[in-house]
């Protein structure tokens, strides 16, 4: 390759990485000012975690390509995205059981019309949550250990996503009014660093127990689908595995 061409070649590459790495701190910018209620900034917002994996991208692209100043302004637009996702969401590796006890549950994308637990033998309550005019969760209680555990199932539609801070809210109450653990399951509609799922978090002290998942529960893999669906739990509660078939997840969580 000639000289010029060298050149032309550099200059691109480094056109490439100030532009990315501009689009990107405009982006967390307006992500810091987002208050939830413009629909532009929460698309932005759902799609935070691709956001994070170009930005890793970027990370790697200005380290070969020796670019110092680059690499390190890619890295501390990264630390930052890390820090706002990490609040909320395990990016990468499931949370570790903290105990030997097993609980086996499954989720299945749709109407909430199964029986969310493998073994049904100390069942004590069971019934269905009207938590917003079309959004509905089914709910199972489950003695084990002396202790009533309830286990949520639920599955938010798009088509009423108007409803969700209604059905959040509800289901926050329901939440906070049981006396023993509560395990909550399904499709959110939204991922788990949107700012409506943070207040809901907060607001029970509850948190995500599953790495990141790029499903709509139909199929195994979409990486450009916002992931929405987790699973949350009390402080020690931990996934010991967890295997999509079909439309089925069968998940053990350990405690």
């Amino acid at each position: 390759m000639g000289y010029f061409s060298q050149r032309k070649k550099h200059a691109r590459q480094n056109m490439f990485m100030l532009v990315s790495l501009v689009i990107l701190a405009i982006i967390y910018l307006l992500l810091w000012f987002d208050d939830g209620n413009n629909s532009f900034l929460q698309n932005l917002r759902h799609a935070q975690f691709h956001f994070y994996l170009y930005n890793l991208f970027l990370v790697l692209y200005t380290v070969f390509h020796r670019q110092i100043l680059y690499s390190i302004l890619a890295l501390l637009l990264l630390f930052c995205n890390y820090g706002s996702l990490a609040k909320t969401a395990r990016l990468f590796f499931n949370q570790e059981p903290a105990g030997l006890s097993r609980l086996d549950i499954t989720y299945q994308k749709g109407e909430q019309n199964y029986l969310a637990l493998a073994n049904a033998q100390n069942i004590k309550t069971q019934g269905k949550l009207a938590l917003s005019p079309h959004l509905t969760a089914s709910f199972v209680g489950l003695e084990e250990q002396s202790n009533l555990i309830t286990v949520v199932n639920l599955d938010f539609s798009s088509k009423y996503k108007k409803e969700y801070p209604v059905a959040l809210r509800n289901l926050a109450k329901f939440v906070m009014s049981q006396n023993g653990p509560v395990i909550i399951v399904g499709d959110f509609g939204i991922p788990s660093w949107d700012i409506l799922f943070r207040d809901f978090l907060n607001k029970t002290g509850l948190s995500v127990k599953n790495r990141i998942l790029f499903t709509d529960g139909k199929s195994a893999f979409r990486f450009w689908f916002v992931p929405s669906i987790n699973i949350l739990g009390f402080d020690n509660l931990g996934i010991a595995s967890m295997k999509m078939t079909g439309q089925k997840f069968n998940i053990k969580l350990g405690y």
